[in-house]
């Protein structure tokens, strides 16, 4: 698939981000030194790490040991929370719970044309996080 495709303009301007203007996001690409790459969504790890369903399964069971039951996300809901997070854990490392981050809209829409909203639901965009 045509990655240009992939950087659409996203409902705020913080989501329109491509991974060329994200300094975390660029590094990763630029530490792959194996294969040359223009997109995060070309990197080796992207498929397996985000996009890998068993991957996200086991990731979803960590998280929530890691902070109780989230029983309202099912489905592809579930996978596409998990997979961003899991694109934040491999770029970022550690966020503190408040802080959060624009993730490319290239990463963005490769991740919901995996898992995409199931019917009579959209996807939220990034939210401010709950300082409560």
């Amino acid at each position: 698939m045509d990655n240009n495709k992939l950087c659409q303009p996203m409902p705020s301007v913080p989501e329109s981000e491509c991974c060329h203007d994200i300094g975390q996001i660029w590094q990763k690409i630029e530490e792959q030194t194996e294969v040359q790459m223009s997109c995060i969504t070309e990197h080796p790890g992207f498929q397996s790490t985000c996009l890998d369903v068993w991957v996200l399964e086991t990731a979803y069971y960590a998280y929530r040991q890691q902070h109780g039951t989230d029983s309202q996300r099912l489905g592809h809901e579930k996978f596409r929370y998990i997979a961003y997070r899991q694109l934040v854990r491999c770029c970022w490392g550690y966020l503190c719970r408040k802080v959060r981050v624009a993730l490319p809209s290239c990463a963005v829409n490769k991740i919901r044309q995996r898992f995409p909203a199931d019917f009579g639901t959209s996807c939220t965009g990034l939210k401010p996080p709950n300082l409560q």
